[in-house]
């Protein structure tokens, strides 16, 4: 929506509770059916990658095939001459031998022929023109690429900034679960992380629930699990608690970014959630980032 009708709409749904619960159930079903449309595109991606490893297991077969197929058709082409030479051998045989021809003069010696070169023809301003037997071959243009390919991975992590998300080291507020795992983050256990929470969708968080679970978004994306860290953020979106959501807006266009090229138009519309919002505390950054795409 554009941002005066957005704000509208938001104050009908703080005045109208079941409006409210309506556009949650609304928003934690269209959730629901991305993640089913992603376990699909993945379960395809390992198709594919199966179909891949089988046909790099054959290429040495083919490898070992082709030198045998040169084989076979070097001697087809050996036997096809032998039949030609006897076939040339019985005709000449049987073709009447002609008499010796007795030279009354001495045999003139050859001339070894002599190659002349084209004669230039004087051109209009007074230069020599190149025969064309003379001029160099054309020279075979190379296809230029149309630009720089881009590093999606390098550009997400010039975007990335921790402390858009986390507190800073030493931080007291949150709970003993939250702190002992911002702790782990903070010093590189991942794993710890993403083993202690789980990902939730939960139709009524609270403000620790999703502390949590933006905790283990970050967690996801420094493990470079980047499709659940996309996953985690749309959830925390989802919950339009904020400050979280629109971090979590933010995190959703980073983790897509790491997917590139194969995620244009979901980075498209990720991009366009931040820029539809003048407010958000990330419209510089999407407006920076969508300039150096």
């Amino acid at each position: 929506m554009p941002p005066a009708e957005r704000q509208a709409f938001e104050a009908e749904m703080a005045r109208d509770a079941e409006l409210e619960a309506l556009v949650r159930q609304h928003r934690i079903e269209r959730i629901g059916l991305e993640m089913l449309v992603e376990q699909e595109l993945r379960a395809k991606m390992r198709a594919w990658d199966r179909e891949t490893e089988l046909l790099q297991q054959l290429q040495p077969r083919r490898a070992r095939i082709q030198p045998l197929t040169w084989v076979l058709r070097a001697a087809a082409v050996v036997a096809a001459l032998a039949v030609g030479y006897w076939l040339l051998r019985d005709r000449l045989s049987d073709t009447p031998a002609q008499p010796d021809i007795v030279q009354t003069q001495p045999k003139p010696k050859k001339q070894t022929p002599t190659w002349r070169k084209p004669a230039r023809q004087p051109g209009a301003t007074g230069e020599h023109n190149m025969a064309q037997n003379d001029l160099p071959p054309a020279p075979i243009e190379e296809m230029q690429p149309n630009g720089p390919a881009i590093d999606y991975a390098a550009v997400a992590d010039e975007f990335f900034t921790e402390r858009d998300f986390l507190p800073p080291r030493g931080a007291k507020g949150g709970s003993k679960a939250y702190l002992e795992g911002l702790k782990n983050l903070q010093d590189g256990r991942y794993q710890d992380v993403t083993s202690t929470f789980k990902p939730e969708l939960v139709p009524a968080p609270t403000a620790e629930d999703v502390q949590q679970q933006e905790l283990l978004a970050v967690a996801y994306y420094k493990n470079g699990q980047y499709a659940d860290a996309e996953m985690t953020f749309r959830r925390i979106a989802i919950s339009r608690m904020q400050p979280y959501a629109q971090r979590a807006e933010w995190g959703v266009v980073l983790s897509i970014l790491k997917q590139m090229p194969q995620r244009q138009s979901a980075l498209d519309s990720a991009l366009d959630v931040v820029l539809r919002q003048p407010e958000h505390q990330f419209y510089t950054k999407a407006q920076q980032l969508r300039e150096r795409l």
